[in-house]
């Protein structure tokens, strides 16, 4: 062949030859070309097969996209997916949606549960949010979501665990029931979770008030909502917000209005955004509602003048008063939820001193204030009192100490606070000590004594228990003895560390407290432990929120026939899946 192109082909053999130029100059043209083998020319050609590696590697990346990205699993019959597939992988055959919704998710949701089983595993304290949601598109399927949060090597950790269907009635029996299930699925001890996060329900804060062995802590963000619409039931403030809502639907109901916004926007020089209607279930949206209208209130009202049927939706200028100190103490608080939302980062340490802020500091009487803004105040500030109980309080205050970033300089008591970290440093020492003991008690148990038989005559049968008495009382006592010296001994230690602690300087407010302990862990040991049990723990129940939001993109009214354990599978691997 290569004879014949070049005894016949001159220019095409010039071209083959230059583009081997990088053949060595002693050998022949003809021993520069690599030609490939039959076989490997038809393989180049031929289709992959099914267990090929190339077509296995493809499977899983579609399978990937379609749990990461939540798009249906429909997708891949569809004619535009095809084509693409086709266009870019010629050589690859789509499998049929069966396959990935039978086959190919499964096999890649086992193996990911696996994973993070043992991940989880590797944590030593634990701290979760729940929270129920049902779902829309017409299925209106009651679901229940579990999240966990953990440290592993001073990195915090979280995973979502369950999205389980839940059409039992939602009491605190049933409750506590499916939590108690989940945990014993997932081979995680109750005993080891420090805290859990839910909203105020009185279903979820009966479930775990009582039976939980961790701290019961109500989410931030819904307490901080219930105190701002507490606060917005003053029949004044009330009067205005209606107002303004009333007015924000007139203009969502009429395509003529928008359009006369827009231009009266551009006209007057004014930001060109639509009008915002609040849910009262969504944190902060009334907050954001008022505020766009405070900011369009000139463009609004210019459209609704030369619509005389339209008058009345004008707010009274009393009412535009009472929204604009409305949003005076409102606009503050607004960034203190998603501050504390963060699942990578500790939050509960932060509490204290947001509360702290808060009730001190915005939503302190001042002698300028209005009798209104006065009694805003008041009610919030009382509300948000009243949520959190005295030992969740004494566990955001541990938590607050050691954080290297405040080190209960927020606390109402810091000696308290000293001596709660004291006891507990002391428990978790106590609890290291038996579970060593424990494991050395075991092993020693499962090496068997060699059997001899011996005749022993009474009288020395006597002098042998008797001296085993006398070997009890004498190692119990001293064993009472150590035991009390250890725990003077550990005492001593843990407060050596909290004053090597405190003479330790703060570090910046953005920096991450996990990191400094991650290098003062060996020289502050009893500390540390508190930090790894403590520093887990969330202050809002986001994390599940952030779950259903994910669900309500996989259950959508299109896929609203989709089977509750698809939807967990989905949803696990949406969120368990690294990028």
């Amino acid at each position: 062949m290569f004879a014949h192109i070049r005894d016949n082909h001159p220019l095409q053999f010039r071209e083959i030859k230059s583009g081997h130029a990088s053949s060595s100059a002693g050998s022949s043209s003809a021993e520069a070309i690599v030609q490939p083998t039959v076989q490997e020319a038809f393989q180049r050609q031929a289709s992959y097969g099914p267990s090929s590696h190339r077509a296995k590697e493809i499977n899983h990346a579609i399978a990937y996209c379609i749990a990461k990205d939540m798009i249906p699993i429909y997708t891949v019959a569809k004619p535009g997916f095809l084509k693409l597939m086709k266009t870019t992988v010629p050589l690859y055959k789509v499998p049929s949606q069966k396959f990935f919704s039978k086959t190919e998710l499964p096999k890649m949701y086992n193996s990911l549960k696996e994973d993070v089983g043992k991940r989880i595993a590797q944590g030593k304290w634990y701290a979760a949010t729940t929270d129920l949601w049902t779902s829309s598109g017409g299925s209106g399927h009651p679901y229940i979501s579990f999240t966990i949060h953990y440290l592993t090597d001073w990195k915090l950790q979280s995973n979502c665990l369950e999205t389980q269907f839940f059409p039992e009635d939602h009491t605190a029996d049933n409750i506590s029931e499916f939590f108690d299930n989940m945990l014993q699925e997932w081979g995680i001890n109750k005993e080891f979770f420090v805290s859990i996060t839910t909203d105020n329900a009185t279903n979820m804060k009966k479930a775990f008030e009582t039976t939980f062995p961790g701290q019961w802590f109500g989410c931030f963000g819904h307490n901080l909502n219930l105190a701002i619409s507490k606060a917005l039931k003053i029949q004044r403030v009330d009067t205005a917000v209606r107002s303004c809502r009333h007015l924000v639907q007139g203009f969502s109901r009429s395509w003529k209005r928008r359009r006369e916004l827009r231009n009266k926007q551009e006209a007057l020089n004014v930001p060109q955004r639509s009008l915002i209607h609040d849910v009262v279930t969504r944190w902060g949206s009334t907050q954001k509602m008022l505020q766009r209208f405070i900011e369009q209130q000139q463009a609004v009202c210019a459209v609704l003048a030369t619509e005389r049927g339209a008058w009345h939706l004008i707010p009274k200028d009393a009412d535009i008063a009472v929204i604009e100190q409305v949003l005076q103490i409102l606009q503050p608080l607004s960034a203190f939820t998603d501050a504390l939302a963060s699942e990578s980062r500790v939050s509960l340490s932060a509490l204290r001193p947001v509360l702290s802020h808060i009730i001190s500091d915005i939503l302190e009487v001042k002698n300028e204030d209005s009798a209104l803004t006065i009694d805003l105040k008041r009610v919030m500030k009382s509300d948000l009192e009243s949520r959190y109980s005295v030992d969740a309080k004494k566990v955001m205050d541990l938590t607050s100490f050691i954080d290297p970033r405040f080190k209960g300089s927020f606390s109402d008591d810091l000696d308290a606070t000293v001596n709660c970290c004291i006891e507990e440093a002391s428990k978790l020492a106590e609890m290291t000590t038996l579970s060593e003991g424990a494991a050395q008690t075991e092993q020693s148990s499962s090496t068997p004594m060699p059997f001899t038989h011996t005749h022993t005559p009474t009288s020395e049968k006597q002098q042998q228990s008797l001296a085993t008495l006398l070997n009890k009382i004498t190692s119990t006592r001293q064993q009472r003895a150590e035991e009390q010296e250890g725990e003077g001994s550990m005492k001593s230690k843990t407060e050596a560390e909290i004053k090597l602690y405190l003479s330790l300087p703060l570090i910046k407010s953005e920096a991450d407290p996990l990191q400094w302990w991650s290098l003062h862990a060996e020289e502050l040991p009893h500390l540390a432990t508190l930090a790894e049990k403590f520093l887990c723990i969330p202050a809002t129940s986001v994390p599940s929120e952030r779950v259903f939001s994910a669900s309500g993109h996989i259950l959508s009214p299109q896929r609203s026939k989709l089977k509750p354990e698809k939807v967990n599978m989905l949803t696990f691997l949406h969120f368990n899946l690294k990028d």
